[in-house]
């Protein structure tokens, strides 16, 4: 974390040496996220557009990966999707999981583009545990 103005505001993160302007829900209320090393947190996206699959493929052409910014916290995000149910897109700087899910064998290895309203730094989701419960 380099700079945060608190919960659900901006904030500035460091990743791989690229600096990211990200929607801080990492920070409390009461307490904003100190800057130095962020630990068990992930990145999310909110897209707001409804997906067109068909679409976000026809708009990356040049088989790109990366994000770029657009303003503030709002990205152009250009990459791979490397798995289904949840879909996970690699973005190249880091992969994230779509929020608009699918199940089309097709979209696979597929590039694409998805507009990224709002990127967001949060905690980490624990893993699913299995249950030993009989």
């Amino acid at each position: 974390m380099e700079t945060t103005a608190g919960l659900g505001k901006a904030a500035e993160v460091w990743l791989n040496g690229n600096l990211l302007t990200v929607c801080d829900n990492l920070s409390t209320a009461e307490h904003r996220c100190p800057p130095g090393l962020l630990e068990r947190v992930e990145f999310t996206y909110v897209c707001n557009e409804a997906r067109d699959w068909p679409q976000a493929v026809a708009d990356n052409p040049a088989h790109r990966r990366i994000l770029h910014s657009v303003k503030g916290w709002t990205y152009e995000g250009f990459g791979r999707v490397v798995s289904l149910m949840p879909t996970v897109i690699d973005f190249g700087l880091l992969k994230m999981e779509d929020p608009d899910w699918t199940s089309d064998e097709s979209l696979l290895g597929a590039y694409v583009r998805i507009p990224i309203d709002r990127l967001e730094l949060r905690n980490a989701r624990e893993p699913d545990w299995p249950t030993n419960a009989r």
